[in-house]
């Protein structure tokens, strides 16, 4: 697989388990857990359409997004560094996971309250 700057992405199994997998499961878990806290401020039940809507996204932004236009350092977290391990990788890119889990949250929260 190719990504837009014509490099080549060669990803190993665990790679592919992080980065196609935990990651938007992750997502979703932290979206599920804002959607809850917003449905509560707002005393109001769960809504289907938002969540496959989200987990519709989440899969968009991890499965195209992020290999083939290189979003959020993709190449250099699973590519370059495909050696580390998952903590590892956490700790180096801090702020790529911070902003996954305060854009799951915080549109999970947005979207129960609203």
């Amino acid at each position: 697989m190719k990504n837009i700057n014509g490099k080549e992405i060669k990803l190993s199994r665990k790679n592919k388990l992080i980065a196609f997998v935990l990651l938007p499961l992750y997502m979703i878990i932290v979206f599920l857990i804002g959607y809850t806290v917003g449905l509560e401020i707002a005393r109001k039940w769960y809504d289907s359409i938002a969540i496959v809507a989200f987990i519709i996204g989440v899969f968009v932004i991890c499965a195209i997004l992020n290999p083939i236009f290189n979003a959020f350092d993709f190449y250099d977290i699973y590519v370059v560094n495909g050696e580390l391990s998952l903590k590892e990788k956490m700790k180096k890119f801090k702020a790529v996971y911070i902003a996954f889990t305060l854009f799951s949250f915080i549109f999970g929260l947005w979207t129960g309250i609203f």
